[in-house]
């Protein structure tokens, strides 16, 4: 049996922005003289407000403010992210499917509200998408399921036959809090994490098959 709704992360998944926010971050870093490794930073990927501790770091060891580095790094991190706003052939081809197959869409994400707009107008997807919940509807941000829940309750969907589409370990957690099954769908920077708790791992969007949804719809 196919699931109820498939329910899509955002950022590092439809739009691969944690690598953008590495570079971004790793640019930062060598500009002042310091190394960022991606082991070192990968732990961030999926992880709301971890900004913040990253700032202060960097800060303490070259002696300038949150906001000077803020203003520095995030015009570049847009700038990456924008080059990058295309869906891919690989998922525009799963919406079509699921649409198709009558399986719900969604979107749970601990980013703001905004920023999540931005994303997926950018993308050219908001009809494909049934509901969107996001960090500001919610109370508590990823690792906490409240973003999925949410999802699922604006999609008249039972969470336990809901499917998520995640990035990374943060996301998972919050998928298997909320009583879904979780596929891993790493990128460049999340590979690097522990994903083990994901029911399945694949590739990219065209491994979601129907068949492997069938798996965890029940």
């Amino acid at each position: 049996m196919l699931p109820e709704a498939v329910i899509f992360d955002m950022d590092g998944l439809l739009v691969d922005t944690e690598t953008c926010d590495y570079e971004a971050w790793r640019e930062l870093h060598e500009a002042h003289g310091v190394e960022l490794t991606l082991p070192a930073y990968c732990y961030s990927a999926g992880l709301y407000g971890s900004w913040e501790k990253m700032y202060e770091e960097l800060g303490a060891q070259c002696g300038r403010t949150l906001e000077d580095l803020h203003a520095i790094r995030e015009p570049r991190f847009r700038q990456l992210v924008a080059e990058r706003l295309r869906p891919s052939p690989e998922l525009l081809d799963l919406l079509r499917v699921l649409r198709e197959a009558g399986v719900k869409r969604g979107i749970a994400s601990s980013s703001d509200s905004d920023w999540v707009a931005y994303l997926v107008d950018g993308l050219g997807l908001r009809q494909e998408f049934q509901a969107i919940a996001t960090g500001h509807d919610v109370a508590q941000r990823k690792p906490a399921p409240d973003v999925y829940l949410l999802a699922a309750e604006r999609l008249s969907a039972d969470p336990a036959r809901c499917v998520a589409l995640e990035d990374s370990s943060h996301g998972i957690e919050a998928a298997r809090a909320a009583g879904m099954r979780a596929i891993a769908i790493p990128n460049s920077v999340s590979i690097h994490q522990d994903l083990s708790l994901a029911h399945a791992r694949v590739e990219h969007f065209g491994d979601v098959t129907l068949d492997l949804l069938r798996r965890f719809g029940a």
